[in-house]
């Protein structure tokens, strides 16, 4: 399998979500930052010196020319961008794809438009995404090798890195690895229970 985004995340806890046609500035107040300072520029690895680990904190990549602006937990167990009410923030007159593995055999993936989750996958249950439009989720998770029978499943399959090539297949995802690794505007999303 390949995916980009496996590659800069690994096989340890992420969580990213991909949102479409807006810019680093739309996200960040969609995100509910202040914008009284700019945002603090951290590493992969280097969000716990900069933020509160019970903080809900983000890493974001705005690769040039993608249409696409990724969003990454910096404390990937707390699956914030993961969250309807961000979620529905980020996705309000665009589209967005998020994927969060947050157990070694748990990860989950949605697709949302327009502040509407329109699929929801959660790879534990063993069946196709749920929701009211699931078969553009469900296509692209059977094409990397989903939905298999056990006879012809395959001992090396992974459920995140197959996750995370069936958004990059589907919906054009890709970024390079490097970038992602690398120090990157990071804030602190406010609680809010919307």
């Amino acid at each position: 399998m390949a995916s980009t985004l496996f590659d800069a995340l690994g096989s340890e806890y992420f969580c990213v979500t991909a949102v479409r046609g807006l810019g680093e500035a739309d996200v960040l107040v969609r995100l509910g930052a202040d914008g009284s300072e700019p945002p603090v520029r951290c590493r992969i690895d280097g969000a716990y010196d900069a933020f509160d680990p019970d903080g809900w904190a983000v890493r974001l990549h705005c690769p040039p020319g993608t249409g696409w602006v990724y969003v990454f937990d910096a404390f990937p167990q707390t699956g914030v961008v993961f969250r309807r009410p961000v979620l529905r923030r980020l996705s309000a007159g665009t589209e967005a794809v998020s994927v969060w593995k947050l157990l070694d055999s748990t990860t989950r993936v949605a697709h949302v438009r327009d502040g509407e989750v329109l699929a929801l996958f959660d790879s534990w249950r063993f069946e196709p995404a749920s929701g009211p439009e699931p078969h553009r989720l469900n296509h692209a998770l059977e094409r990397v090798g989903f939905f298999v029978d056990d006879d012809e499943a395959d001992d090396e399959f992974s459920d995140p890195a197959a996750a995370l090539e069936a958004v990059e297949r589907e919906f054009g995802l890709g970024v390079d690895p490097r970038a992602v690794a690398g120090p990157l505007p990071s804030v602190i999303v406010p609680v809010r229970a919307d």
